[in-house]
């Protein structure tokens, strides 16, 4: 017979190979909670300093994030590095996993600064200690990249994904991570206004996405929408509006009736709608999103 903690690690993993990181949350939090306290003969005792506790929250901290749940986030990852720091040491690659993710929360809250001081920590330890064309020291790299689009420095944005797809590409595999990176290039060419040089990457990454991850991952969802916003740009709303109501109906399954990812999409729907004349369905387009914001 499996104990509870075994049984809540299925469940969350099975939750999440499946898309549905909505339903993920009360499991998290549950197994987070079974993780804080240890229990042995006639009491129970706090055992927070361990690797399982430490990993756990980082996995849970990251989820609130994607949700789009900031503040919930924020105070999961306080604790995530404080814990993560004593467990595993201020050098290890665990530890710089931990800042990685919470900079990107920080990136999200635009706390600039401090996302690129936690981006760059992370960055130095994974070099020193997996090297600099390890997927995780480039994965910084990228972060940073993104970092800098969010700033509007986006020649240095450019440095920044450049230089992490060359790393990438002296290595062999990582073909998902040189994917992301071609994606964030996209990204920086369509803010400026580029729009077929940024087709042709999110295209690249499109096929890699679908051969290696597959459709039902997040990551292809992401590039589904960035091709359709890009569809759109070009003035091809129909092939845009077919993508973004595939997106929606998936955002809706994977997170939630009432997340940011879907709000995106919704403002992008009714903008599709209203350009094709498609008024009813602009108008259930943005009730929805009323209904969402609140």
């Amino acid at each position: 017979m499996l104990d509870q903690e075994t049984m809540l690690r299925e469940k969350v993993d099975e939750l999440e190979r499946q898309g549905r990181y909505y339903d993920m949350v009360a499991p998290l939090e549950e197994l987070v909670g079974l993780l804080s306290v240890r229990c042995s003969g006639g009491g129970c005792h706090t055992a927070k300093e361990t690797p399982e506790y430490a990993a756990t929250l980082d996995r849970l901290g990251g989820l609130h994030r994607n949700l789009g749940n900031l503040e919930r986030s924020y105070s999961i990852y306080q604790e995530a590095v404080r814990t993560s720091a004593t467990v595993f040491g201020t050098n290890d690659p665990n530890y710089a996993t931990t800042l990685n993710n919470y900079a990107g929360l920080l990136r999200l809250r635009k706390e600039f600064a401090a996302a690129d001081t936690a981006y760059e920590q992370a960055e130095r330890i994974y070099d020193a200690t997996l090297g600099p064309n390890h997927v995780l020291t480039v994965s910084c790299l990228n972060n940073r990249g993104l970092l800098r689009q969010d700033q509007q420095l986006f020649n240095e944005a450019l440095q920044l994904h450049q230089e992490a797809l060359a790393r990438l590409r002296s290595q062999p595999g990582n073909e998902v991570a040189q994917a992301t990176t071609l994606n964030n290039l996209a990204s920086v060419y369509a803010k400026l206004k580029d729009y077929e040089k940024a087709r042709s990457y999110m295209e690249q990454a499109s096929e890699i996405y679908e051969r290696t991850v597959g459709k039902q991952s997040d990551l292809y969802l992401g590039q589904i929408h960035n091709l359709a916003s890009m569809q759109a740009l070009s003035g091809d709303y129909q092939g845009a509006l077919t993508r973004f109501e595939w997106v929606a109906q998936r955002c809706r399954e994977m997170f939630g009736p009432r997340s940011d990812n879907l709000v995106a999409v919704l403002k992008n729907l009714e903008a599709i709608y209203s350009r094709l004349g498609m008024d009813e369905k602009a108008t259930e387009a943005h009730a929805e999103l009323e209904k969402i914001q609140g």
